[in-house]
Parts: structure tokens; C-alpha cells; sequence
């Protein structure tokens, strides 16, 4: 049965009090939690929304792990010998063992998969939502147990439990370093950080595409444009970009603006004095 509940103040305080967790306020403001939780054939699956607060684990001997998907807004993750810092749509694993704190400066939103099993030895960052559809999967199915309150026989929530384990198991599996890296599994991090090094080097040629780069990277041209627009402009846009501060760079050794165009990448001076007025509006 699903719990929910909003709490204020010291209510806040005590609901992470009860599960070895200290919750102190970031801002001056009052403190809000808002939870719905519920335990699946003992799995526990919540979603928490609460205002700025740092969150340090009562010493103790926990031995199960966590994991999160993050929702809305951002939040770090103190673990042992790391920092994690999750954005919307992140996803990571821990052992409870290993949480050394959790601090969110604003109000953020997250999924936590609690189970008493370890799920992994060591603290990992997972595939995101947009790496695939196991993270939209698994959060679909924590919200549908928690926007109902479905009775259950034995069996039927023997099957969810082992629903929800196999969905962490296979964004677990996901993650960079497991064998999914080998058949060419990229993160959306990864895959955006290996794009801006492919744009880099091959701006200079004229016809080297958005399409070249999906197809180097070997990734849809919708993916690659999800992964740009999580950073706020498009794969064109980065090119253009890139290849106006080579004609920049090579405008100012005073070749004539014909090898300007050649050398950035651009396929004519008039496409190259295009681009610059484009720019000149935008800024």
C-alpha cells in the first residue's frame, strides 16, 4: 500500500530521522517533504520532493544499496572517495554503506529503489533517460505503483518485486565499464564529450555533416540531437560554431577571406559571411 505524506518543519527532520538519516536546512526558509512510498515483496520504491536540505547517514552497519533516478532539478551525491552530482535525468547506484552525504541546494525531485541487497559493490553512475529506455522504463513503473493503491495477491507482488529488480539489474548493466560498453553502449555524457573532440577536428572540412557525426559516433541523428539540446543548442549549431572561431583565428594572420572560408570548413565566402551575420543577430 502506497504511503503518502507532506511534512514541514521538524516533521521533515523526523521522517529522515526514522529511516538513520540526519536532514538539516540549507536555506532560512521552512522546510518541506513531499513522499509517496511503497514496498513491493520487500523492495521499497519511493519519490521524494523537498526543499534545500544536506543529508548525512546516522552511523550505523547498513547493508543494502540505493538507487536513484533523478526527476527534477539537481543534487550531489557525497559517497565514499567520490562526488556525484546528479541533473534530471541522471541516474546512479550506491551502496548505503558508502553514502557519506547528500546536499541540494534548491528544491529537487528524485525516484529511490531501495533494497536490501547490494546491487553493486561499488558506487556507479548509471544510463539516463536519455540513453535508452531502461531509466524511463523503471520510473514508469515506481510511479504506477505509487499513483495507485492496487491490492496485490502474493504472487502478483512477487512478480512486480522481481519486475523492478530486473529493470535496475539492466540499467545497472548499462553502466560505463559493464559489458554493455564493449557492444558500444555510450552515456549521453560520454557521447556529447566524444562529439565536441569530432567536431573539433574535423570542422576544417567543408563537408563533414551532422550526419557524418551521428554516423561516426554510430547513434541516431535524433539521440545525437537530444544530447545537444540537454546542453542547450544543436550538433549544427556546435559545428557552425566551431568553424567560425577557426575563420576568426585564421581572419586575424591576415589571409584573404577566400582561405579564410577554405581553411574553417566553410564551403564559400558567402557561407562563411552568412554565418557571421547569423552570429552578430543572435548576440
Amino acid at each position: 500500500m502506497t504511503r503518502n505524506m507532506r511534512a514541514e518543519g521538524a516533521a521533515v527532520v523526523e521522517w529522515f530521522a526514522e529511516r538513520s538519516l540526519l536532514a538539516t536546512p540549507v536555506s532560512q526558509g521552512p522546510s518541506v517533504l513531499i513522499v509517496d512510498e511503497s514496498e513491493v515483496a520487500g523492495v521499497v520504491v519511493r519519490r521524494l520532493w523537498h526543499t534545500a536540505l544536506t543529508i548525512e547517514p546516522v552511523p550505523s552497519s547498513p547493508k543494502g544499496s540505493t538507487l536513484v533516478l533523478q526527476a527534477e532539478g539537481s543534487v550531489g551525491f557525497g559517497l565514499a572517495g567520490s562526488a556525484v552530482d546528479l541533473e534530471a535525468g541522471d541516474a546512479l547506484v550506491y551502496p548505503d554503506a558508502h553514502l557519506v552525504g547528500v546536499r541540494a541546494t534548491r528544491p529537487t525531485a528524485r525516484i529511490e529503489v531501495a533494497s536490501a541487497h547490494r546491487l553493486l559493490e561499488e558506487p556507479a553512475q548509471l544510463p539516463g533517460a536519455d540513453d535508452g529506455p531502461v531509466w524511463r522504463a523503471l520510473a514508469s513503473t515506481v510511479n504506477s505503483i505509487l499513483n495507485g493503491d492496487h491490492r496485490l495477491g502474493v504472487h502478483a507482488e512477487s512478480a512486480l518485486g522481481r519486475a523492478i529488480e530486473s529493470l535496475c539489474a539492466a540499467l545497472i548493466a548499462g553502466r560505463a565499464g559493464a559489458d554493455a560498453e564493449a557492444s558500444g553502449f555510450r552515456s549521453a555524457k560520454a557521447t556529447f564529450a566524444a562529439a565536441t573532440r569530432l567536431l573539433t577536428e574535423r570542422a576544417p572540412d567543408p563537408r563533414f555533416t551532422v550526419e557524418e557525426l551521428a554516423d561516426a559516433l554510430d547513434v541516431s541523428r535524433q539521440y545525437l540531437a537530444r544530447v545537444f539540446a540537454r546542453h542547450g543548442h544543436t550538433a549544427s549549431a556546435a559545428l557552425r560554431a566551431r568553424r567560425l572561431e577557426l575563420a576568426d583565428a585564421l581572419g586575424a594572420s591576415g589571409l584573404p577571406v577566400a582561405e579564410v572560408a577554405r581553411r574553417a570548413g566553410f564551403p564559400s565566402v558567402r557561407a562563411l559571411s552568412r554565418a557571421r551575420r547569423e552570429r552578430d543577430l543572435r548576440t
